[in-house]
């Protein structure tokens, strides 16, 4: 029994011990090693700091005794804090532990005086916290700090936004373009690391610059073509992003390259510019082919020709030729090519004259219709009538008058008189009318020349002449002749054996119009018209062999609008025909015949009209146009045809 109660007791007692030993540990959270402290120097004292779901401001009292700093806590600083530090570390390292504890917590201790104020990491930003420019060397510490850089290269701007993902929500970077400075408040370390890649970064040439490069040799745009090729292999092989590659831009009228790169880039290109902008050697004269895609070679080898001042005569104060004077240009008609014999530079500038002169050229197509018109039939032409242009009727010049009423109406519309006292004034003399793209005559509207001439085609009062088409290109003459070659007697003789000879010479008679049309703005076409008809005079005694014709002649300028036509009109012709009436078979009998045979002279007045409709092409589908209205017109008139022949049998 005895010894059951001692058991008990030793129990007891060593419970109370452990009870005081736990006591004991809570009072002191770290397990310092007192005999390894040395009161005088705190810096070479050994810690170890071990913590388990402590409260911060234990944390706090543990640090305060262990550095003697003062601390001033904000209500806002809240929360546990668990550390495991296995081995030993000084009392400055323990401080840097402290401060980063703080930091991942979201809190930062701002320096006042001889206190530390312990605040969250947003409020420290409007506190008395630390400022540090660049070239202040320190260790890296968790305690916020605002650090003032300058940079030397880089854009501020730009640096912001590279950092701006490199830091906490709670920090802040500031840019100050006028200085170029970067505020940056942070943790120190954290400051530390933006450090280290802003000296990779802020290196020259980062920044993109404009350059005007004046060239003095060199062509701009050649120039460019080549360094753009350089430069785009350089971008392939290197992978460059193209945003951030090379630009460059030739200005042809001050022959400037405008360049857009870094300093360092900038440097390097206009070092190469100036070794490529010299004054090339002349070389020997080379033989060279150009083959031409529009222009004819003969023509364009003429103009090329003048370039170079042959034909001008030498004297002082006469501009110095574009070309020299040694340069030969021939043209191969077979392969249409110019054959040029010149030195590089004046090949070049040959070379450029060529490009902008072997241009696709505009064509014009043309429909026209030269009638005849009795001048006893109602022909009153719906159109603006105005005298204009000059003509020639049987080599006799005539006035200029207009009108064309009707019937029996031959004064002169514009009261005009000839100047010369031997020449008479012509009946509606010579006018000229205009059209839009409906022709009205008799208060008929026509679509168009077709359909006038499907219209009076079988009409006895109306005479159709001649009812051309023609397709030219633009600037380029164009001649129909329609007719027929009539022989003149020049020259008879005989020989020495009495042998009789005849020589003679043909000469068209007939109609032969001539249209030179040229483009102008608006698709305004200039027609230069030459017309003549010439027949023969039935009334002429001269015989056979030398027969007299009659002439008719109009030459003259208008301004046409496109797919408008236009008129001229006013040549009056007086024709006599004889007609001989005779009873058959006893009009044949000799000299009695005569009793029954009568002679009759006709005289009749023609009014001469030519109408002229031009069509602008400048491309395929015009043309294609043209082709698909003309075939659909000719479709209409063959079913009208075919209905008129089918009706004729049906009666």
């Amino acid at each position: 029994m005895k010894s059951f109660s001692n058991r008990i007791l030793c129990l007891f007692i060593f419970i109370c011990f452990a009870l005081t030993s736990i006591s004991s540990a809570a009072e002191n959270p770290a397990n310092v090693n007192e005999s390894e402290i040395k009161p005088n120097d705190k810096s070479e004292q050994l810690v170890s700091i071990d913590f388990n779901n402590v409260d911060i401001s234990v944390f706090i009292k543990f640090i305060s005794e262990l550095t003697g700093k003062n601390f001033v806590v904000d209500q806002k600083v809240k929360g546990a804090v668990s550390i495991i530090s296995p081995s030993k570390i000084s009392v400055e390292e323990a401080y840097k532990v402290f401060e980063s504890v703080l930091e991942v917590h979201g809190y930062s201790t701002v320096k006042s005086g001889k206190v530390i104020k312990i605040v969250p990491s947003p409020d420290a930003h409007s506190k008395d916290i630390e400022t540090m420019f660049k070239d202040e060397a320190r260790s890296p510490e968790d305690k916020v700090v605002t650090q003032l850089v300058h940079l030397k290269y880089a854009d501020p701007d730009e640096i912001k936004r590279l950092f701006s993902p490199l830091i906490s929500k709670s920090s802040l970077i500031l840019a100050y373009p006028p200085t170029n400075m970067l505020v940056i408040t942070d943790t120190y370390s954290n400051i530390k690391r933006l450090l280290s890649i802003l000296e990779v970064v802020d290196v020259t040439g980062i920044g993109l610059e404009l350059s005007v490069i004046p060239l003095e040799f060199a062509n701009a745009e050649k120039l460019v073509k080549l360094l753009d090729t350089v430069f785009q292999t350089r971008r392939k092989t290197k992978k460059e992003d193209p945003g951030e590659s090379v630009k460059f831009v030739a200005d042809e009228r001050t022959n400037t390259i405008v360049l857009l790169a870094s300093e360092d880039e900038t440097a390097k290109i206009k070092k190469l510019i100036n070794l490529l902008d010299k004054e090339s050697p002349r070389s020997e004269r080379k033989i060279r082919v150009y083959y031409l895609e529009n222009a004819s070679a003969e023509e364009l080898a003429k103009v090329l020709q003048s370039l170079s001042g042959k034909e001008k005569t030498a004297s002082k104060g006469m501009e110095k030729p574009v070309i020299s004077e040694q340069v030969m240009i021939t043209a191969d008609k077979a392969t249409n090519s110019l054959i040029i014999m010149a030195d590089k530079d004046d090949y070049q500038v040959l070379e450029e004259t060529i490009i902008k002169l072997d241009i696709p050229r505009a064509m014009v197509y043309i429909e026209c219709l030269i009638m005849e018109v009795n001048v006893n039939k109602d022909f009153d032409l719906g159109a603006e009538w105005v005298a204009m242009g000059k003509t020639d009727v049987n080599s006799k010049k005539g006035a200029f008058g207009g009108g064309f009423g009707g019937k029996n109406d031959y004064s002169n519309a514009y009261g005009m008189t000839p100047t010369d006292g031997s020449v008479g004034t012509f009946p509606a003399g010579f006018s000229l009318g205009i059209f839009s793209e409906l022709l009205d005559i008799g208060g008929i509207k026509f679509p168009g020349l077709s359909a006038l001439i499907q219209a009076y085609k079988k009409d006895k009062d109306v005479h159709i002449l001649s009812t051309p088409q023609i397709l030219t290109t633009d600037n380029e003459e164009a001649v129909i002749t329609v007719g027929k070659n009539i022989p003149y007697l020049t020259k008879s003789g005989t020989t020495s054996t009495t042998e009789t000879y005849n020589s003679y010479e043909y000469k068209d008679v007939g109609v032969t119009l001539k249209i030179t049309p040229q483009i102008s703005k608006d698709r305004m076409v200039s027609l230069k018209i030459f017309q003549e008809i010439t027949k023969l005079d039935e009334l002429s005694k001269t015989g056979a062999t030398n027969p007299s014709t009659l002439k008719r002649t109009i030459e003259t300028t208008v301004i046409v609008k496109d797919k408008n036509t236009i008129v001229i009109g006013g040549l009056i012709d007086d024709s006599f025909s004889k007609t001989e009436y005779m009873v058959p078979c006893l009009g044949d009998i000799p000299i009695a015949g005569w009793l029954f045979r009568s002679l009759s002279d006709t005289r009749e007045k023609t009014n001469l009209f030519v109408f002229l409709t031009p069509h602008v092409i400048k491309n395929p589908f015009e043309i294609k146009e043209i082709y698909k209205e003309k075939k659909e017109h000719m479709n209409k008139l063959e079913e009208t045809e075919i209905k008129m022949y089918k009706k004729d049998i049906g009666e």
